[in-house]
């Protein structure tokens, strides 16, 4: 059975869908494809379970539409897969060479794409988490498993060098600004384990992050290592594969860290934990506040962010080091 998968979207939404790819592979002679975007191309291009990654970069639409179209047409897939459920993956879906198309039911599609002739999973609750949505559609094609395993690819080698021995992960950064905590809080915290555990902060981001990194390193004490802007999605694979503990706002960073099996610290402000936190991990949010979770796209106040402080996250993470066995002098 052939298999066009199209998923483009974020770090976190990939990661979600690998669980699904890893069930459909033990199924006997499928073939997956995925058309996926240039941020985790890499992740997908060497997952042992995808047999083809299919590079589609809309900052290169001239040359990468026409790339893209070649390559799903190439094939006469027997199922194309809408994860995305936009107007644009709906679009890819329709010019594949399928057999059949299955998409998510009319009330989860987004920008109308319910109207195109594709099967349709049946409705289910669109609150929960993303990761069992898409098991949704092993059960819609009679596939009995729900393994949950991501089978992330890792290469040592790609390990930045300079970490210490042992170091936990602050990522700093988020995909929007209602979804970062404040940087002096990050400050703090890695104030407060550095005395008390002797541990390293390494910090984690995207160049859009180097103003917080900035801001992060020159409140703080402690002796910081600072990666923001730094590492490839294959580095960043294992830095966090390598930490104690990450501790992070509801990013990409996040789903990984679950995903390798890492301890995590998930801070939540706007969005709704149960359909977009962590798989594992522990999780926190004032969910006191009238307005939480919003999900709102903007905010004047990142109160939701703010109101968790400093102090809440380190009692969280020592429960965790405890837990786990950290011992203090850990450096």
């Amino acid at each position: 059975m052939k298999i066009l998968l199209i998923k483009l979207g974020a770090l976190g939404d990939v990661i979600n869908t690998f669980p699904l790819v890893v069930n459909l592979k033990k199924q006997r002679d499928v073939e997956i494809d995925w058309l996926v975007a240039p941020l985790s191309y890499p992740l997908v291009a060497s997952h042992p379970c995808v047999d083809n990654a299919i590079l589609f970069d809309r900052k290169r639409l001239k040359q990468s539409l026409p790339h893209a179209l070649r390559e799903i047409r190439k094939k006469k897939y027997d199922i194309t897969l809408d994860l995305q459920r936009i107007l644009k993956s709906s679009l890819f879906a329709q010019a594949s060479r399928s057999v059949r198309r299955i998409g998510f039911n009319k009330e989860r599609c987004k920008e109308q794409t319910w109207l195109f002739p594709f099967d349709r999973i049946p409705a289910s609750d669109p609150q929960a988490h993303m990761l069992l949505q898409y098991f949704e559609f092993l059960a819609y094609m009679g596939v009995p498993e729900r393994e949950v395993s991501w089978m992330i690819p890792r290469n040592q080698n790609n390990l930045p060098p300079g970490l210490p021995k042992n170091y936990i992960v602050l990522n700093i950064g988020a995909s929007r600004a209602v979804k970062i905590w404040p940087p002096d809080h990050f400050a703090v915290l890695a104030d407060l384990v550095e005395k008390k555990y002797n541990l390293q902060s390494v910090l984690t981001g995207g160049p859009d992050d180097l103003q917080l990194s900035k801001i992060i390193c020159g409140k703080a004490n402690a002796d910081i290592v600072d990666l923001t802007g730094k590492t490839s999605i294959p580095q960043l694979v294992e830095v966090i594969a390598g930490a104690i503990c990450v501790v992070t706002g509801d990013t990409g960073a996040m789903h990984l860290a679950s995903a390798l099996g890492t301890e995590l610290v998930a801070l939540f402000g706007p969005t709704n934990p149960r359909r977009t936190g962590p798989f594992y991990g522990s999780v926190i949010q004032k969910s006191e506040l009238s307005c939480v979770p919003c999900n709102k796209r903007t905010c004047n106040d990142h109160l939701c962010m703010k109101a968790i402080t400093a102090e809440d996250v380190f009692l969280e993470l020592e429960s965790l080091l405890r837990r786990i066995g950290t011992n203090q002098n850990s450096k």
